[in-house]
């Protein structure tokens, strides 16, 4: 009797330790963009680029499994050899492939000598279930360089999320 006491108790963590680890797994996931920013792209200027698009699906492989989706964290960096500085201001957003665009995290004021990764002021306030959960989600980069870069820099951008487990309760 006690052994099947004990067996139970074991498959009852175990099921419920498996259950934490998918969860946890399910409930955050990144979102990282590279744009090119080209040489000789005009100081003082609003200037745009485009990421291609990715689903949540093919992010985290079970897009249907979440809600409340939350940005949480965002960054932006560039080449070692290179300085974040270089940028007055960037907005980052998200969009359904072009529609639906949602602001999801900023920086104005840059200082100079940042280095070459920023942490972003990051919008907690809206859910992206939608947007996220469309099949495909698009960034688009809006910036204001200091000067002019004299090569081409790679701007990679990194946005977390947060979610809850739809559960079937």
């Amino acid at each position: 009797m006690k052994n099947v006491f004990l067996a139970a108790v074991v498959a009852t963590a175990t099921v419920a330790s498996c259950s934490t680890v998918s969860s946890i797994l399910q409930n955050t996931f990144p979102y990282s963009a590279t744009v090119l920013v080209t040489a000789g792209s005009p100081a003082n200027t609003t200037l745009a680029a485009v990421s291609p698009s990715q689903s949540i699906n093919q992010l985290t492989g079970s897009g249907a499994n979440v809600k409340d989706i939350r940005v949480t964290n965002a960054t932006l960096s560039v080449p070692s050899n290179t300085s974040v500085g270089l940028f007055k201001s960037v907005k980052v957003y998200l969009s359904n492939n072009g529609s639906n665009e949602i602001l999801v995290a900023s920086r104005d004021d840059i200082p100079d000598n940042v280095g070459n990764t920023l942490a972003l002021d990051v919008n907690t306030s809206q859910t992206l279930d939608n947007m996220m959960k469309s099949g495909s989600v698009q960034q688009r980069l809006v910036y204001v360089l200091k000067q002019s870069p004299t090569s081409d820099i790679s701007v990679k951008t990194s946005v977390g999320f947060n979610s809850m487990p739809i559960t079937n309760n």
